[in-house]
C-alpha cells in the first residue's frame, strides 16, 4: 500500500475563521435591516386601510343621503364632527365624520334659495398610522331636483 500524501495548496483550503465571521456579520445585519422594515410595512398598510375605510364610510352616508331623495334631503349641517362609535374596541372609534348640505347655482355658488340643486359634503376624520397625525377625506356630490 503505497498512500502518496498530496499537498493542498492555499486556493484549495478551506474557509478561514475570518472569512466566516464576515460572512456571519454581513448576513446578520441584512437580517436586522429586514426585520426592521416590517414594522414600517405594517403601518404603512394601517394607513392605506384607514383611508379605504374613510372612503367607504363617506360614501355610505352619500349613499343614505341619495336614498332620501331630494325633497327629504335637509339644508344645513346634517351631522356635527363626531366619533362614530363610542366603544374603544370598536375600530368606527377613531374615525369622525362630518356632513352638511347647500344650495348651489349654476355656477355650483352656494346660494340662499333653492335652485333645484343640492350639494352635499361628507368629510371624514381618521388618524394616520405613520404620523399620528389627523387625515382627512373629504367627497362632494351634487343632487338634483329633476
Amino acid at each position: 500500500m503505497n498512500y502518496k500524501l498530496k499537498k493542498i495548496s492555499k486556493s484549495q483550503a478551506g474557509m478561514s475563521l475570518l472569512e466566516i465571521m464576515v460572512s456571519l456579520s454581513i448576513l446578520v445585519v441584512t437580517f436586522i435591516s429586514l426585520m426592521q422594515s416590517f414594522p414600517l410595512a405594517l403601518a404603512i398598510n394601517k394607513t392605506s386601510e384607514n383611508a379605504t375605510k374613510a372612503s367607504y364610510l363617506a360614501q355610505e352616508k352619500l349613499e343614505e343621503l341619495n336614498s332620501l331623495g331630494y325633497g327629504n334631503i335637509a339644508v344645513g349641517e346634517i351631522e356635527a364632527k363626531h366619533r362614530l362609535s363610542g366603544t374603544p374596541t370598536d375600530y368606527l372609534y377613531y374615525f369622525q365624520r362630518q356632513t352638511a348640505v347647500n344650495y348651489v347655482d349654476g355656477n355650483l355658488q352656494n346660494s340662499v334659495s333653492d335652485t333645484g340643486l343640492k350639494k352635499i359634503s361628507v368629510t371624514v376624520y381618521y388618524t394616520n398610522a405613520l404620523s399620528k397625525t389627523e387625515k382627512i377625506y373629504s367627497t362632494v356630490t351634487l343632487m338634483s331636483q329633476w
